[in-house]
């Protein structure tokens, strides 16, 4: 019977959801969408006049239903996927499409010190050529994501206001990093699984991020601009993640 995914990984943007994928999908009683970022819940209601191959991009909503749960394999015990445009400032519509589709879902939401998050959005932008201007012009500038998407708690705020808060787990990609293991029991039993799963490909990856040295001013301008919120989050998970 085609059902709704069990679990979705919502973020945040550069914070290791595709190794997440790939970890979720190493279990074997978890079975992840063949693509990462399907990108269902935001996009327009009505079907774009442009290439089907590039609909992901801006959303897939216009889709329907159907075409989504068709994503995720029928035989598997539980199905998920990870699109980190779930909690894209510029898509708030997304928690409330969520509900109404996969109202049990289990979600998953990675963060990562918030300056390293920003400044790796940056490089990515800079390679993809989006991004023209220089680091601390970019980062610093209100109108642009870098400070929103680093302010974990108000990008979770509107999904909290659709689900129940133990839907919901926060983990820190520097604790995906130091200790694999733990961190994953503690994923796999959130979303449903055999938390003691554990074979070879799930010591591979993700690699350290490198994020290259970034100026002391600009890290404290960050933080001054995001600190509010990282108090916010800690309060919510009852601890800092960040490690300030």
């Amino acid at each position: 019977m085609r059902r709704p995914p069990e679990l979705v990984v919502v973020g945040a943007m550069k914070c290791g959801t595709s190794a997440l994928h790939g970890y979720l999908d190493a279990h074997p009683e978890i079975a992840m969408a063949p693509e990462k970022e399907v990108n269902f819940f935001f996009g327009p209601a009505e079907r774009p006049d442009t290439d089907p191959d590039t609909w992901w991009v801006d959303g897939q909503w216009h889709r329907g239903t159907a075409w989504y749960v068709g994503r995720f394999d029928p035989a598997a015990p539980l199905r998920g996927e990870a699109s980190p445009g779930y909690t894209d400032p510029a898509h708030p519509e997304v928690p409330a499409r969520m509900a109404r589709v996969a109202p049990h879902a289990r979600l998953v939401y990675l963060v990562r010190d918030p300056v390293d998050r920003a400044v790796s959005q940056w490089r990515h932008h800079q390679r993809d050529g989006t991004e023209p201007r220089a680091l601390a012009t970019a980062v610093l500038d209100p109108a642009s994501q870098y400070l929103d998407r680093s302010r974990y708690h108000a990008r979770i705020a509107g999904f909290l206001a659709h689900f129940e808060r133990d839907q919901l787990l926060v983990v820190a990609q520097e604790d995906l990093l130091r200790d694999r293991r733990a961190t994953l029991r503690r994923v796999f039993e959130h979303v449903g699984a055999d938390p003691a799963y554990w074979d070879a490909r799930l010591h591979a990856g993700p690699r350290e991020p490198r994020t290259g040295p970034v100026p002391d001013a600009l890290r404290a301008a960050v933080w001054a601009e995001v600190g509010a919120d990282a108090d916010r989050l800690a309060e919510l998970v009852g601890a800092d993640l960040l490690r300030r």
